[in-house]
């Protein structure tokens, strides 16, 4: 698996290799408390997420995305590859949010499948996984409208920045699974 940086097009956004031109977008599409939630961090200050995600970038920990939104050119969030494994063949899809007022109208949707499909079709992937905070009843739903099956919770996980102790629901797409779930993705069968 070799990870480098892709413009990957689809049926809502269009995923940019993230960069500092995204920057004032992203401010503004980040400005909202309820996007950070479930997120280890306050609103942040987007041109310091930037840095980080570089920077990770640079390290071979982490490949980031803007998702610009096609029809208007706006970047409305952001996502990532995290935790890539290349001799396992492995990745997260991960640090995903979009702003609020596109939530619902199938950008997330079309950015995860976006990564899962790169990743399968392009990186030789066997394994896709996702995880989210225990709490995130909607981000759970969402990764289970991916076909992602739940593996389980990872109890006491993380410590947030606030000393709640989190549990982590981890789901994954497998290799054997993805032409199905390919198949459901381009048939339009789920509801966004």
């Amino acid at each position: 698996m070799r990870i480098e940086p892709v413009v990957l097009e689809g049926k809502v956004v269009r995923l940019e290799p993230l960069g500092d031109g995204h920057v004032a977008g992203l401010t503004d599409a980040a400005r909202h408390d309820e996007v950070w939630t479930y997120m280890d961090e306050p609103a942040p200050h987007v041109a310091g997420l930037v840095a980080d995600a570089l920077d990770e970038q640079r390290r071979g920990e982490r490949l980031a995305f803007a998702i610009v939104e096609r029809r208007t050119g706006l970047a409305i969030g952001s996502i990532s590859y995290i935790d890539i494994q290349p001799a396992h063949r492995g990745l997260e899809i991960g640090w995903a949010w979009v702003t609020p007022s596109r939530w619902r109208t199938g950008a997330a949707r079309d950015a995860a499948f976006l990564l899962m499909r790169h990743a399968f079709d392009r990186l030789d992937a066997i394994r896709v996984v996702f995880k989210t905070d225990s709490r995130n009843v909607r981000s759970q739903r969402a990764i289970e409208g991916l076909g992602a099956t739940r593996e389980g919770v990872f109890r006491n996980h993380r410590i947030l920045r606030d000393g709640y102790v989190r549990h982590s629901v981890y789901y994954s797409v497998i290799r054997e699974e993805w032409p199905n779930v390919r198949g459901v993705f381009e048939a339009g069968q789920q509801a966004y």
